[in-house]
């Protein structure tokens, strides 16, 4: 039994959270926050009542017995009303029968502790009725609340679920500590003093959770969905509890040990024990969730929960900072839990296009075309270990490069296909909890795979749509200075048969050079206002030097910024002179723009690979590798303020026309180096004649 210190401690808990919950019923009664039904007030009354009224008797009078019914009733009559809120069939569904069924417990309560009440009984009620019918009755209504409880957390909707979680983890709380309670006291034989105690606190944690929900607006809509599953589990762990503490009934006695004392420390430290275990364990977390999946579940996913979680996440606030590309990939993760993953885009010569979160993966190539297009081509989502273990077709272990084989965490790739477009493919990272997917995650991410990609693609056009606005703008600008030109071309032509009649005459010489300077001046400033716009061809490849051509256009630029040239002598290269030099003069201008005054500019030839190469390093303010990755080769994406933004654009597609290539390496504070690859002149190949327009650098 309880003595009197634990009494007075119990009065004084109990006293506390009574005025904690008069002061929640009388705030719900004001604001109707967060429900507005009756029920609402009325269990947050009923519970106040009883602890005062536990604080004042104690907790085995009679009274505090039949107010604690009263209180049970409130809280499913509150329960109900939730569960109630979005029924359409008529008459009583099942779950109403055992609503019906609780509420009929609890009228027993009342009737028998009234009814001893009536014939005389003292004030304190007997143990032997205590842990009798009483006890009994009071752990079949705290089971069957539980069973309810489960089916209210499920149903209700994802716009509503924030609202309810935490009162509803209230309820959860009182019925499971009342069925521990009444549980022990029943197997052990008498009241389980320690719990009893204990009551009020746990009360007291109720109504913090209550009111922190009061906080936010109300919104009682419920459905019911997987009812069945979820009240076989609810079933299945409160009738395995009971059966633990059976046998510890049984078994305990015959040693000498209290049953009641070792029962209630089992509870309490279990439930600490578990709480942290499910809490602060992401793996314990992940594995309850396959476990209760593949006993309770016929499908692993709720499909319609999962499909308005992947289209939240690539739309929703919290996702704005990242781009595209990386609200995919972390779209793709949710759906198989996934810590990680890399977006491989075939656009830009098949490159890293996002990682997310940010360095966690790391890639150790960028020969991604083969994959690709064979990823493209089947649509095939690729299980990494099933490849690793031999199990996979020989094709499709072909194509994957043995770095990505070699790192373990890897683990899907999952193409991105639109309009039998490969858009691009996803690696995902190996989850908390390893497994090996199944049909259904194959078909979610297959469904996923085509939306993602729609989205990717829907994003590209457009940016393309934007860079054309882009180029109209500048076609624009273009026809308002053609104007000045046109004027400037007849006042050429006009002088030029003038000076075949008058060109011996002095006035006329004078008058003449005074036109040539004013027109040398108009033209000067309409080619700042055109950043050095001309055509330029790249007709037959032929032999150059780009030795040579190095040096002379360091020559001509040393009085502006001092450049020098380094590495070999002599490098034959297959190109078109006038197409290098106009490359390279945008390259130098820009290692000149981007340079201190006195910083050393160079030009670095050399081989590579079997291509001849020339190298422009400069040691000015560099970019940053998403700026490189992303914007540097887009037409009209400019680090300098002003700039047009397609010289480095119109430069690759310059060396690309010369079967060359351009590459950049930069590092931001460090410098940047752009390399021309050229094939060597022994290999010259005939192209068809191209026009091009060099523009500014980027």
């Amino acid at each position: 039994m309880i003595n009197d210190m634990a009494i007075s401690i119990l009065a004084a808990l109990s006293l506390s959270a009574a005025l904690g919950f008069a002061g929640l019923a009388l705030t719900a009664l004001i604001r109707q926050r967060p429900f507005a039904h009756p029920s609402f007030f009325v269990s947050l009354a009923m519970t106040g009542i009883w602890l005062g009224v536990l604080a004042w008797a104690g907790p085995v009078s009679a009274i505090a017995l039949s107010l604690e019914a009263a209180r049970n009733l409130a809280w499913l009559w509150f329960m109900a009303s939730l569960s109630g809120g979005n029924a359409r069939a008529k008459g009583i569904s099942a779950v109403g029968w055992v609503y019906i069924g609780l509420f009929a417990l609890q009228a027993i309560v009342l009737a028998m502790v009234w009814r001893a009440i009536v014939f005389g009984a003292p004030a304190t009620l007997p143990v032997t009725m205590l842990v009798g019918g009483f006890t009994t009755v009071q752990m079949l209504t705290a089971a069957g609340a539980l069973v309810l409880l489960h089916n209210l957390f499920e149903a209700t909707r994802s716009d509503t679920h924030s609202v309810l979680t935490l009162p509803l983890s209230a309820l959860g709380l009182l019925w499971a500590y009342d069925l521990n309670l009444y549980a022990i006291s029943y197997l052990s034989g008498e009241p389980a003093g320690l719990m009893v105690m204990l009551r009020p606190l746990v009360m007291l944690v109720m109504a913090a959770l209550i009111a922190l929900a009061m906080l936010k607006p109300a919104n009682q809509a419920v459905q019911l969905s997987r009812p069945a599953a979820f009240r076989s589990l609810a079933l299945a762990a409160i009738g395995g509890w009971l059966g633990i503490l059976s046998l510890l009934a049984l078994l305990i006695p015959g040693t000498g040990h209290n049953f009641g004392g070792l029962a209630q420390i089992l509870v309490l430290s279990g439930t600490a024990t578990g709480a942290a275990l499910v809490l602060l364990s992401p793996r314990v977390r992940a594995h309850m969730r396959v476990w209760a999946v593949k006993h309770f579940y016929e499908h692993r996913f709720d499909y319609r929960a999962e499909w308005l979680r992947f289209t939240e996440t690539l739309n929703r606030q919290e996702t704005v900072d990242l781009s595209i590309e990386a609200r995919v990939i972390k779209a793709l993760a949710d759906i198989v839990e996934s810590r990680a993953g890399i977006l491989i885009s075939p656009k830009g010569g098949a490159a890293l296009a996002a990682n997310w979160p940010n360095s966690e993966l790391q890639i150790k190539s960028d020969d991604w075309s083969a994959m690709l297009d064979w990823v493209g081509e089947t649509a095939r989502i690729i299980q990494l270990d099933e490849v690793r273990s031999g199990n996979a077709p020989a094709a499709e272990a072909a194509v994957i490069p043995e770095w990505l084989l070699a790192d373990q965490r890897f683990w899907v790739v999952v193409p991105l296909v639109h309009l039998d477009q490969i858009e691009a493919m996803v690696l995902l990272a190996r989850p908390q909890l390893d497994r090996a997917l199944d049909w259904e995650d194959f078909d979610l991410l297959r469904v996923a795979g085509r939306q993602a990609a729609s989205h990717i693609a829907e994003a590209r056009g457009s940016e393309a749509l934007a860079e054309s606005a882009r180029f109209e703008e500048f076609h624009r600008r273009f026809a308002f200075m053609m104007h000045d030109v046109k004027n400037l071309a007849s006042q050429m032509a006009l002088l030029s048969r003038n000076a075949e009649r008058h060109g011996e005459k002095a006035e006329f010489r004078e008058d003449m050079v005074m036109t040539l300077r004013l027109c040398a001046d108009r033209l000067s400033h309409l080619m700042q206002r055109l950043s050095q716009q001309e055509k330029i061809t790249v007709g037959k490849l032929s032999p150059i030097d780009l030795a040579m051509i190095a040096r002379r256009i360091a020559e001509a630029r040393r009085s502006q910024h001092p450049i020098e040239v380094v590495g070999a002598q002599c490098a034959l290269a297959s190109g078109d002179r006038a197409t290098v030099e106009q490359l390279l003069s945008h390259l130098v201008q820009n290692a000149i723009d981007a340079s201190d005054s006195d910083g050393i500019i160079l030009l670095r030839l050399g081989e590579v690979g079997g291509q001849v190469t020339l190298s422009v390093v400069d040691k000015g303010r560099g970019m940053s590798p998403e700026f490189v990755r992303n914007e540097l080769f887009r037409p009209f994406h400019s680090t300098k303020e002003g700039g047009f933004g397609v010289g480095a654009y119109q430069a690759r597609q310059l060396a690309e026309a010369m079967n060359g290539e351009l590459k950049v390496d930069s590092r931001e504070g460090e410098g940047t180096v752009f390399t021309l690859c050229l094939a060597p002149a022994s290999q010259n190949m005939s192209v068809p004649a191209t026009t091009a327009i060099a523009s500014e650098a980027a």
